[in-house]
Protein backbone atom coordinates (compact mmCIF):
# COMPACT_ATOMS: atom_id res chain seq x y z
CA UNK A 1 0.00 0.00 0.00
CA UNK A 2 1.22 3.48 -0.86
CA UNK A 3 1.93 5.86 1.96
CA UNK A 4 -0.11 9.05 2.06
CA UNK A 5 1.92 12.20 1.42
CA UNK A 6 1.17 15.83 0.77
CA UNK A 7 0.84 16.43 -2.96
CA UNK A 8 -0.14 12.82 -3.67
CA UNK A 9 -3.14 11.92 -5.79
CA UNK A 10 -6.12 10.07 -4.30
CA UNK A 11 -9.51 8.86 -5.46
CA UNK A 12 -12.49 9.08 -3.14
CA UNK A 13 -13.68 5.55 -2.35
CA UNK A 14 -16.77 6.44 -0.31
CA UNK A 15 -19.43 9.11 -0.09
CA UNK A 16 -21.29 11.19 -2.65
CA UNK A 17 -17.97 12.12 -4.29
CA UNK A 18 -16.92 8.52 -4.85
CA UNK A 19 -14.59 8.19 -7.84
CA UNK A 20 -13.50 11.85 -7.76
CA UNK A 21 -9.79 12.72 -7.97
CA UNK A 22 -8.14 14.96 -5.38
CA UNK A 23 -4.70 16.15 -4.31
CA UNK A 24 -3.70 15.75 -0.66
CA UNK A 25 -3.23 19.20 0.85
CA UNK A 26 -2.69 18.23 4.49
CA UNK A 27 -2.56 15.08 6.62
CA UNK A 28 -3.24 14.39 10.27
CA UNK A 29 -3.53 11.12 12.17
CA UNK A 30 -6.99 10.07 10.98
CA UNK A 31 -7.89 12.50 8.19
CA UNK A 32 -6.59 13.87 4.93
CA UNK A 33 -7.52 17.31 3.63
CA UNK A 34 -8.19 17.21 -0.09
CA UNK A 35 -8.33 19.86 -2.80
CA UNK A 36 -9.31 19.82 -6.45
CA UNK A 37 -8.90 23.52 -7.30
CA UNK A 38 -12.57 23.88 -8.30
CA UNK A 39 -15.24 22.77 -5.86
CA UNK A 40 -12.63 22.26 -3.15
CA UNK A 41 -10.13 25.12 -3.50
CA UNK A 42 -7.04 25.60 -1.33
CA UNK A 43 -8.90 27.82 1.14
CA UNK A 44 -11.65 25.21 1.68
CA UNK A 45 -10.20 21.65 1.59
CA UNK A 46 -12.40 18.58 2.04
CA UNK A 47 -11.79 16.70 5.29
CA UNK A 48 -12.04 12.97 4.65
CA UNK A 49 -11.11 9.89 6.67
CA UNK A 50 -8.02 8.11 5.38
CA UNK A 51 -9.92 4.84 5.08
CA UNK A 52 -12.33 6.49 2.61
CA UNK A 53 -9.70 7.33 -0.03
CA UNK A 54 -7.41 5.26 -2.23
CA UNK A 55 -3.88 6.51 -2.87
CA UNK A 56 -2.78 6.42 -6.50
CA UNK A 57 0.68 5.41 -7.66
CA UNK A 58 1.17 8.60 -9.67
CA UNK A 59 2.65 11.62 -7.96
CA UNK A 60 3.91 15.07 -8.89
CA UNK A 61 7.01 16.17 -6.98
CA UNK A 62 6.77 19.76 -8.23
CA UNK A 63 3.22 20.00 -6.93
CA UNK A 64 4.27 18.49 -3.58
CA UNK A 65 7.05 21.06 -3.25
CA UNK A 66 4.73 23.96 -4.08
CA UNK A 67 2.16 22.79 -1.51
CA UNK A 68 4.89 22.47 1.13
CA UNK A 69 6.20 25.95 0.28
CA UNK A 70 2.63 27.35 0.20
CA UNK A 71 3.13 28.70 -3.32
CA UNK A 72 0.64 26.45 -5.11
CA UNK A 73 -2.40 27.94 -6.89
CA UNK A 74 -5.83 26.45 -7.55
CA UNK A 75 -5.14 26.54 -11.31
CA UNK A 76 -2.09 24.30 -10.83
CA UNK A 77 -4.16 21.80 -8.84
CA UNK A 78 -6.88 21.76 -11.52
CA UNK A 79 -4.32 21.27 -14.29
CA UNK A 80 -2.56 18.44 -12.45
CA UNK A 81 -5.84 16.58 -11.85
CA UNK A 82 -6.92 17.09 -15.46
CA UNK A 83 -3.62 15.66 -16.73
CA UNK A 84 -3.95 12.72 -14.33
CA UNK A 85 -7.49 11.98 -15.54
CA UNK A 86 -6.40 12.21 -19.16
CA UNK A 87 -3.45 9.90 -18.49
CA UNK A 88 -5.64 7.33 -16.72
CA UNK A 89 -8.33 7.51 -19.40
CA UNK A 90 -5.83 6.87 -22.19
CA UNK A 91 -4.37 3.90 -20.30
CA UNK A 92 -7.85 2.49 -19.77
CA UNK A 93 -8.74 2.99 -23.40
CA UNK A 94 -5.63 1.13 -24.53
CA UNK A 95 -6.33 -1.84 -22.29
CA UNK A 96 -9.90 -2.07 -23.59
CA UNK A 97 -8.65 -2.08 -27.17
CA UNK A 98 -6.18 -4.87 -26.39
CA UNK A 99 -8.96 -6.95 -24.81
CA UNK A 100 -11.16 -6.52 -27.90
CA UNK A 101 -8.36 -7.60 -30.25
CA UNK A 102 -7.78 -10.93 -28.54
Amino acid sequence: MNEFKVGGYVVSAAGHDSGKYYVIFQIDSEYVYLVDGKIRPLNNPKKKKIKHVEMLEQSNQTLSDKISNKTVKNEEIKRAIKLLQHSNASKGGQSLQKDKET
